[in-house]
């Protein structure tokens, strides 16, 4: 399987080959850049896609030159292609929380791959990861917080180049990119709904045109602050674009208690769920994790910090694997309904 990666660590020059940035100390950088992995190679072993140079002219995809596409236009054309063959599937893009460095990105994207693309019938059979560049390390939060804030808006700007792509596919009668029928899903994990709050917030101030580009998007242990539903607030615009949004939250994560405690005045979003169960845009629905969100993890930092439960529980892998085949809520198992927008998620 191949995994598309979109980044905006900076690109190193040596001898005139160029290379990601993937030291825990890279810059955070406003630029784009797409390269390719093989599921089974090392973090390391990545393809970089050459840059796409704008020429002024105007137009940007599809110009008819000859040319080998080159930058964005060859990645979403690859993974278009990719998703219109007769292999082809449901797309999952993932970003990233705090505290994870390259290769801790990719080992991520292989556990998601484990539990939502190798189930036999899964409708999902492609994944891209946005790394942006965290310093790997938990005592660099404030600069993963500022460094997050930035890579949001460029987030936002690949978001928009992606439609501005499909536009001009069709424009071009491009039928083998654009009529594949398949979904786009989301998740965002920890401070990766950071990234996604200043994605929205792009979009929202460029006049977001974009209706359910996503079909479902999931919120895993978010850090943000828990009335970020409320509005005039950015996820309250969320779900213009997509049809529905689950909040997985654990009243046990230490890691947002810390986070709420000494970085961030207001409690966190991945700890109860919104603040305004009452006033929550349509189709957002809550699952409370605290049962099962230490349940299978040896590890006693895992254990303690109960964190990164989307990926490693299974109760919860399997709970996300239903959202994305598109069960409704009422139908899906293991579960305890508390009222009409929230879930327990039951100890097996």
């Amino acid at each position: 399987m191949k995994y598309y990666i979109v980044t905006n660590r900076q690109i190193l020059t040596n001898d005139g080959v160029e290379s990601i940035d993937t030291s825990d100390d890279g810059l955070c950088t406003d630029n784009l850049r797409f390269a390719t992995l093989d599921s089974d190679a090392g973090p390391m072993d990545y393809e970089l896609i050459p840059d796409k140079v704008d020429d002024g002219s105007g137009a940007y995809y599809f110009i008819g030159d000859g040319a080998q596409p080159t930058g964005s236009e060859k990645f979403f054309t690859d993974l278009a292609t990719d998703m219109n063959s007769p292999d082809g599937g449901d797309l999952l893009v993932f970003v990233h929380g705090f505290n994870v460095d390259w290769a801790c990105g990719i080992s991520t994207l292989g556990e998601i791959k484990q539990r939502v693309v190798d189930p036999a019938g899964s409708p999902i059979k492609h994944l891209v990861l946005f790394s942006w560049p965290s310093c790997g390390s938990v005592l660099r939060y404030k600069s993963d917080f500022q460094d997050a804030t930035t890579s949001g808006t460029t987030l936002g700007r690949c978001f928009q180049l992606f439609t501005e792509f499909l536009t001009e596919a069709i424009r071009n009668n491009r039928k083998d990119l654009t009529q594949c029928g398949n979904n786009i899903h989301l998740l965002c994990h920890s401070m990766g709904n950071h990234v996604l709050q200043y994605m929205v917030t792009k979009l929202v101030t460029d006049g977001n045109k974009y209706h359910d580009p996503f079909e479902e998007v999931i919120l895993a242990a978010a850090d943000v602050d828990n009335n970020i539903f409320d509005s005039p607030n950015a996820f309250s615009y969320l779900n213009n674009l997509c049809r529905r949004i689950h909040v997985y939250c654990n009243r046990n994560d230490l890691a947002l208690k810390i986070s709420s405690k000494f970085e961030n005045p207001i409690k966190r979003l991945g700890s109860d769920g919104p603040a305004n169960l009452n006033t929550l845009p349509s189709h957002v629905y809550v699952i409370d994790c605290t049962d099962v969100a230490c349940k299978y993890d040896p590890g006693i930092v895992n254990k303690v910090i109960e964190h990164s439960y989307f990926a490693e529980v299974p109760e919860v892998g399997a709970d996300i694997y239903s959202v994305l085949l598109g069960t409704n809520d009422e139908k899906i198992t293991n579960r305890a309904k508390i009222n009409d927008v929230k879930y327990r998620l039951l100890a097996t």
